[in-house]
Order: structure tokens, then C-alpha cells, then sequence
């Protein structure tokens, strides 16, 4: 028997049990107590739940993606749960939120290959797979002269003079935590993402989530300013899971890109910061970009999962998912940054 958290208080109830859960089994930020608490101060009510079964040790979650399907909020990782969950546990659980929500479609985006929970699924006719763009990760070591001596050579001198560049005008220094607010919205407002409403903003209370999971110490943020007058000119997130490190989240002011802020805060101040700590992997979230390039050592595999019979709903999915990664590949593939994508 599952029970289906619909609020904030519902969720309060079942907090030791996640947090146990996590703490023992916890891959990623999605999947922890605070971050399904700011998905609940973002979504509609009725349009986002929580799932738990105590006895088997399964949470999940999950938000309306139409009328036909609800998709998985917790990606990369779906389910939180006991290593050895079996291939019958995870079925009924997810045959009892398919009936609790009343949908032909439970929809898991960009799961990793490294999840072990799905791995026992594949022969399951129900489970529909198909791959997506892999996930750009750094292994190895993390000091900042290897670090960059990998950007010398895929970048050349130009890395030089954008380091350079930044430092003259810009530094990176801690906030208030009162600040917190301010600074998101006046670099985001000014950032090249609000022109195509890609920002925080604009984007289902994105903007909600992080400030939430920031001040709750589930993420971290960096901040660069300009020093001359202090002010707030970019920004990147960070979270660290069970000694991986997910680097959420960067943005810059528009008015600054001269100065190559989103570069110096990933390829220079992300090893500073945390080049001595006990990493097992730094995992650059999301799909290839030029950016990211300069500093990836691997990929990590991921695959869309549709738990469906319905054939049409699941390929209507599938095509539109397609279509988006073929436009994100095929500009990386042209050497062309990431705004490319919403400006043609």
C-alpha cells in the first residue's frame, strides 16, 4: 500500500522516513527531503505528489504532464529505494500510482544507464526505452592545474585572456544570505536566457525552487561580482550527493559577457572551490555543450522510459524529446554555444 503525498504538511509526516532512506541510499539532490518540499511551493496544487511505500522502502514523485501522463520529477535517478529492490516490487509500485493518478503513462526523463533500479526492467514489455544526449562528467583528478592545462588544449591561448579579462573587472566572493533573492533575479533578469523566457523566472517557479534548496543548504551558490561597484553579475549552483557533485545551474548578466563569466565560474572557480575535496566524480548536468567540452573527461549514458501500453502517447513523447536533442546536437555539433539553440 502506497501513500500519496498531496501537501507540504503530508510531507512533514514522512520526513524521517525519507531522511533515513536517503541517507543510506540517496544518489541525487532530486530525491531529498528538501528538494520535494520546494516542488511543493512551485506546482499547482493537484498537479504534483509525492509517493511512499514504508514497507518495501520506495519514494518517488511526480508531476502532470498531461492529462494522459505524469512524469517523474526526480530524474536521473527515479526512485529511492533499497539497492536490491525487485524487479515485482517496482512494478506493483508503479501499477499503484498509475492507478492512484489514473493515467496510461508514467514518464522517467534522462535516466542515467548507472541506475540500478531499472536495470532488471528492460525485458518488461510495458517499459519503453529510448536513449537520449549523454551527461558530460569529469573523473580523475580535480586540482586546478590539471584542470586547466584540459582547457590549454582543446581552447588554446584564448583561455588566457578570458581569465585574465575576468579577473581585472570581476571577483568572486561569499553573500549574505538575505542578498540571496536579489541576486538570482537581477542576473537572471538580465541574462540572454530571459529574451527566449528561459530564465528562472519564466520557467514553472524555477525560480521558487533554487532559492528554497539554496537556503536550505541542499545546494550552494557561487557568486561573481563586478568589484568596482558590487554588483552581482553571475551565479552557479552546486549540490553535493554522497561525494558526487552536481553542478546544477550557472547564469551571467548579459551585460558582462565581454568579461566570460559563465567560463571563468566552471572551468577556474569550480576547482578552485573544490579541488581539494574527497570527489568521486563531478557530474556537469545536462547535455554536451561547447562549455562543457573544454573540461568533460566522460559521459554518462541516459535514456527516456515511458511505463505505458499506450503505444501512441509514449511515441508521441518519444518524437517530441527526439526532435529537441537532435536541435541540441546538431548545434553543438557546429561549435555553437548553447543561445544558439533559442535564437534560430
Amino acid at each position: 500500500m502506497i501513500s500519496v503525498i498531496n501537501t507540504a504538511e503530508g510531507l512533514l509526516e514522512k520526513r524521517s522516513f525519507i531522511d533515513s532512506l536517503f541517507g543510506n541510499f540517496g544518489d541525487i539532490y532530486l530525491q531529498e527531503y528538501r528538494s520535494l518540499l520546494a516542488d511543493f511551493y512551485t506546482k499547482k496544487a493537484g498537479d504534483y505528489s509525492v509517493f511512499i511505500n514504508e514497507g518495501n522502502r520506495l519514494v518517488s514523485a511526480f508531476e502532470k504532464k498531461s492529462e494522459k501522463t505524469w512524469q517523474c520529477t526526480m530524474s536521473a535517478y527515479p526512485v529511492l529505494c533499497e539497492k536490491e529492490a525487485s524487479k515485482t516490487t517496482l512494478i506493483d509500485f508503479f501499477d499503484e500510482i498509475q492507478r492512484e493518478l489514473g493515467v496510461t503513462t508514467l514518464y522517467f526523463p534522462l535516466v542515467y544507464e548507472r541506475c540500478k533500479t531499472f536495470e532488471t526492467l528492460r525485458d518488461i514489455s510495458q517499459f519503453n526505452f529510448w536513449k537520449r544526449l549523454p551527461c558530460p562528467v569529469i573523473n580523475g583528478d580535480f586540482s586546478l592545474p590539471i584542470i586547466w592545462n584540459r582547457v590549454l588544449d582543446r581552447y588554446g591561448s584564448r583561455a588566457n585572456r578570458q581569465k585574465k579579462k575576468f579577473e581585472s573587472k570581476l571577483v568572486v566572493k561569499s553573500i549574505d544570505i538575505s542578498d540571496l533573492d536579489a541576486i538570482i533575479e537581477k542576473v537572471e533578469t538580465n541574462s540572454w536566457k530571459k529574451l527566449f523566457s528561459q530564465d528562472m523566472l519564466s520557467r514553472g517557479n524555477q525560480f521558487i525552487y533554487y532559492t528554497n534548496i539554496i537556503k536550505s543548504g541542499l545546494a550552494d551558490i557561487t557568486v561573481a561580482f563586478d568589484e568596482e561597484i558590487d554588483q552581482a553579475v553571475a551565479f552557479r549552483i552546486d549540490s553535493m550527493i554522497n561525494r558526487v557533485l552536481y553542478v546544477i545551474k550557472w547564469s551571467y548578466d548579459e551585460n558582462y559577457k565581454q568579461y566570460s563569466p559563465g567560463f571563468y565560474l566552471l572551468a577556474v572557480d569550480l576547482f578552485k572551490k573544490y579541488s581539494g575535496q574527497d570527489l568521486k566524480f563531478i557530474d556537469l548536468y545536462g547535455s554536451p555543450d561547447m562549455l562543457k567540452n573544454q573540461i568533460e573527461t566522460d559521459r554518462l549514458e541516459r535514456f527516456d522510459i515511458c511505463y505505458s501500453s499506450d503505444e501512441g502517447e509514449v511515441e508521441s513523447i518519444k518524437t517530441e524529446r527526439t526532435a529537441f536533442d537532435n536541435k541540441i546536437f546538431n548545434n553543438y555539433r557546429s561549435k555553437q554555444s548553447v543561445k544558439k539553440i533559442f535564437n534560430n
